[in-house]
């Protein structure tokens, strides 16, 4: 998984360090309970463990729906620098979904569909992941995962939409060209025979005066 914006300055950073902070920590006190393996995790669909976790994700999104550009490239970073110290799960998930609201945020459409398809991966890795993981998160990210591939066809065909109307723009202008150049053929044309008609009947006029060899004709 790439790195596309290590450009994010280091000032924004320390700027907006604190607040990413104050958010990871409003996540942890909503779920103060740790991670911890065992069936009566995995066994409990509806467990405080398994609501609990999700609740931090949903609130985790409320953030990223809510903030602008910027701020989301710096959640981004934070996040993103968080899981390569310590690649836990949940920080896996929280970069998954900094990734998976990248075609809101971003207006680069190359990059935005790279981090698309990342942020699937690492949803994938979740819902598979051997270790425990709580029922209800699994659940979390299979949705996120659904929602992640709807919104890829969409942009999908978008680009697709957007490909056939600018070949059809290019050949409506082409097409506009040649009528142009066809209608100024045309009026070179009219004019070229008006001109041929007139000398045409300047000469027989001239004939009609002189009527036959050797004769004059009179009015």
């Amino acid at each position: 998984m790439g790195h596309p914006w290590a450009g994010v300055s280091l000032l924004l950073v320390l700027l907006t360090a604190t607040g990413c902070d104050t958010m990871f920590k409003r996540s942890v006190d909503v779920s103060p309970t740790p991670e911890r393996s065992g069936t009566d995790v995995n066994g409990d669909v509806g467990s405080d463990v398994g609501r609990r976790e999700v609740a931090t994700y949903v609130i985790f999104l409320d953030v990223l729906d809510s903030t602008d550009e910027q701020g989301w490239h710096t959640i981004f970073e934070h996040t993103l620098t968080a899981y390569r110290e310590d690649p836990t799960r949940k920080r896996r998930l929280r970069v998954a979904l900094v990734m998976s609201r990248a075609d809101g945020k971003s207006t680069e459409a190359g990059v935005t569909r790279n981090m698309l398809v990342d942020s699937r991966e690492l949803l994938d890795e979740t819902v598979h992941d051997p270790a425990s993981t709580p029922p209800l998160v699994r659940k979390f990210a299979q949705l996120q995962m659904t929602e992640i591939d709807t919104r890829l066809a969409l942009n999908d065909e978008l680009q697709s939409l957007r490909s056939q109307l600018a070949k059809a723009h290019q050949s409506s202008q082409t097409a506009q060209r040649d009528r142009t150049e066809a209608q100024a053929r045309v009026r070179r044309i009219d004019a070229a025979l008006a001109d041929a008609n007139a000398k045409l009947e300047a000469v027989m006029n001239i004939e009609r005066n002189i009527g036959p060899t050797g004769k004059e004709t009179f009015p």
